[in-house]
Order: structure tokens, then sequence, then C-alpha cells
């Protein structure tokens, strides 16, 4: 019986191996789902700009490489863009591939970065860490400073006048 048993099993072991997808063994079955209704935006820094609308994907480089050709230097599991749709870094200009997800650069590898339904990516040919051209300009420092600088003159004022009395 003992044989039975280890035959009956062996043969159900067989059988539910073969008819799982030859995916789950090679490390490619993944249960990411693309988000969908992603924007993507090239500005490649000379004035020339591409817009995609529509389009589906995990994170920011497959994105990407689903309406162009990307080059890219791997580290590891992380990935260094070096080129977009046959335009490449300017190591010497110091222009340089830099993504942006809802106007925020990306913290993380293109590779990493799982995208959600609706968002814009946009990849910039610009100065490392430079913000983008299209955000309006925060002038609450400014502010900031001024009413301080009026404040320390307002003092200033002050103490000279009390001086000048004694």
């Amino acid at each position: 019986m003992n044989v039975l048993a280890a035959k009956l099993i062996s043969t159900l072991l067989i059988a539910a191996l073969i008819s799982q997808p030859a995916a789950i063994f090679t490390g490619e079955f993944s249960h990411e789902t693309a988000a969908t209704s992603l924007s993507l935006i090239l500005d490649f820094g000379n004035g020339t700009v591409l817009d995609f609308y529509d389009l589906e994907g995990t994170n920011v480089l497959n994105v990407t490489e689903s309406v162009t050709e990307v080059e890219m230097v791997w580290y590891g599991d992380l990935v260094f863009v070096t080129s977009i749709a046959g335009v490449s870094n300017n190591e010497s200009g110091g222009l340089w591939w830099q993504y942006w997800v809802n106007d925020e650069l990306g913290p993380v590898a293109a590779n990493k970065y799982q995208v959600q339904d609706g968002d814009a990516i946009s990849w910039r040919r610009i100065l490392p860490e430079t913000e983008p051209t299209d955000q309006p300009i925060d002038y609450t420092l400014i502010g900031a400073a001024v009413v301080l600088a009026v404040i320390g003159f307002g003092f200033l004022f002050f103490l000279s006048t009390r001086k000048a009395k004694e």
C-alpha cells in the first residue's frame, strides 16, 4: 500500500508541476498589475518635447521603453539611463536624463519606481537636481526675508531713537 500511495503522490506532484506556467519556474512571473492612463513627456532640453498619452506600465522604465528606445547601464538590479530616443547624457555639459513623476524628482532608479494609475511621468535632459521649468516660483522665502528685514530695521530704529533720548 505504501508503494501505491508513493506512486499516487508522485503522479499528482508531476501533474501539478506540468500544469503551472513556465514563467513561475524562470522567475519571470509577476503579480504586478499595470497602471493605466499614464502620460509621458520627453523634454530634450533643446526645445524639443514629445508627449505620449494613455500609456500602461508597471514602472517608469518600462513605460518609457514602450514608446521609445532607451539605453542604460545596470548597477546590480538598478538602472542608470544613458540615452533616450538616441539622445545621450552629456557629461561635459552636465546634462543628464532625470525622471519626474507628478512633478517630483524620482527618488529611486527608474526600474524601481512603481507607477500608479494616472501618473504623469516626464524625462528631462537637464542639469542634475534642477527644478523643472514649469514649476511656479515659491516666493514665501523672499516674503519672509523682507518681513524679517523690516522688523530688524524697525528694531534698530527703535534702539537708535531710544539712545538719542538718553
